[in-house]
């Protein structure tokens, strides 16, 4: 019996989503506490929906593959896969980094191997994703639902390893909630399929669930850890710089837990951070932190001018010291988490990310006025994500004029957020949970 090739590019997919379900169902490394052993499929099953719902958006709706987020990055890599049948040196070359000019008989036919803009940036982000989107051709057969499958489930077990670590830190009868820290439409949306957000998640997760878990895993996590670091270096590098600071406050002096204690200890790293920063800025302009916020500002600003963004939103422009930074990062703060707008909404996803804002802040206030005021709180993981999503939110917020981009950028550190609101939040006194528990 012969098969067309159209008939072997449907059943690929559906052979690996049985594959990766069953996995999901099987492994005990899936299972969550205090919910059922069918959770972490379904969970899976929701990032495939979203992922291919994305699919469908850059395919039928954005229909300028060149800029489409997704095909720019695997249209690409069609010819470093080419290059491994017709030149195996070259292959090679644009596999590891080789800057020959030989090399030009590919890199010229492509159009996101070069950053056009972001030229602020130490690490070619796109060239990452390029070679990965090549090396799963091999498997593929360059069919990007294969592409889709396998970058929803990347990000799916870095979902599972937030999940992990925030259950770590819920108390019982709490665990089963923090399901909710990414069941959010937007963040469902833009961390499934082929966008960098899919790999930063799964960075997020391994960094994270090795950091705050070390004592309890040992060496595994320091390994998990450090390869958390390698792909946040490779995709978002300046997520991993505005974690340091955290990651610093909190295991200086570790031991000292009470309120007071905790707060004095991170205001004092922020401050540190900040006269640091000053010092070593003179060095060189690759230390000079102010100046490359700037930079990456004026090339997302001329970015959004030439490409005519239809959701572009002034930002407060900053020049290269860390004085006009420091003094625009409330500015950054409210942007990430108040915009857009819901008057500033033109189309369906950001009507929805509008709704999650107030969702979120109406969140903030029923934590606030419900906070558990028995519970003994680790305020040292507490300030630790809330300077973690605090920094992050602040930066982005100056730096991103576009609003679609926004959303996308903030969405990865929504879960953080979620899960400090579920924390400090006593949910046996609100409605819906003692509906639930009877």
């Amino acid at each position: 019996m012969f098969y067309h090739w159209g008939e072997v590019q449907l059943l690929l997919p559906i052979l690996i989503i049985i594959l990766l379900v069953y996995l999901s169902y099987r492994l005990r490394f899936f299972y969550l506490d205090e919910l059922p052993r069918w959770a972490a499929p379904a969970l899976f099953a929701v990032k495939l929906f979203f992922g291919f719902a994305l699919w469908a958006v850059y395919t039928f709706y954005y229909t300028d593959r060149s800029t489409s987020d997704i095909y720019k990055f695997y249209d690409d890599a069609h010819y470093v896969h080419l290059a491994y049948s017709e030149n195996k040196s070259a292959f090679a070359g644009l596999m590891c980094g080789s800057e020959d000019t030989s090399l030009e008989t590919y890199t010229g036919q492509m159009k996101n191997w070069e950053r056009n803009f972001n030229k602020a940036v130490p690490f070619n982000e796109n060239r990452f994703m390029i070679r990965l989107n090549a090396l799963m051709m091999f498997v593929s057969g360059e069919s990007i639902h294969v592409h889709t499958i396998f970058f929803c489930f990347l990000s799916f077990i870095g979902c599972i390893l937030l999940l992990k670590l925030f259950q770590h830190f819920a108390e019982a009868g709490k665990k089963k909630w923090v399901i909710l820290t990414i069941l959010f439409p937007s963040f469902l949306f833009w961390t499934s399929g082929g966008l960098k957000e899919s790999l930063i998640i799964l960075g997020i997760g391994l960094f994270l669930y090795g950091f705050l878990l070390r004592r309890e895993r040992g060496f595994a996590a320091v390994l998990i850890f450090l390869s958390g670091i390698a792909i946040l270096l490779l995709t978002k590098y300046f997520l991993l710089i505005c974690l340091l600071p955290a990651l610093a406050a909190y295991y200086i002096f570790i031991n000292r837990t009470t309120p007071r204690e905790v707060i004095l200890k991170y205001a004092g790293v922020i401050v540190l951070t900040m006269i640091l920063l000053q010092c070593i800025a003179p060095i060189d302009k690759r230390t000079n932190f102010a100046r490359i916020i700037s930079k990456k500002q004026k090339y997302a600003i001329a970015e959004a001018k030439y490409m005519k963004a239809g959701s572009y939103s002034e930002v407060p422009v900053v020049d290269s010291t860390m004085v006009s930074v420091v003094t625009n990062l409330p500015v950054g703060l409210w942007n990430s988490m108040m915009k857009p707008y819901i008057w500033q909404n033109r189309n369906p996803m950001m009507i929805l990310s509008a709704a999650e804002n107030i969702a979120i802040l109406v969140f903030l206030i029923l934590a606030i006025i419900y906070r558990d005021r028995k519970k003994t709180y680790d305020y040292n993981v507490l300030l630790f994500l809330c300077l973690s999503v605090g920094l992050y939110f602040s930066v982005i917020g100056i730096m991103t004029p576009v609003l679609g981009n926004l959303v996308r950028y903030k969405v990865v550190m929504m879960p953080l957020l979620v899960f400090v609101l579920l924390y400090i939040a006593d949910l046996k006194r609100i409605s819906f949970s003692k509906a639930n528990s009877r």
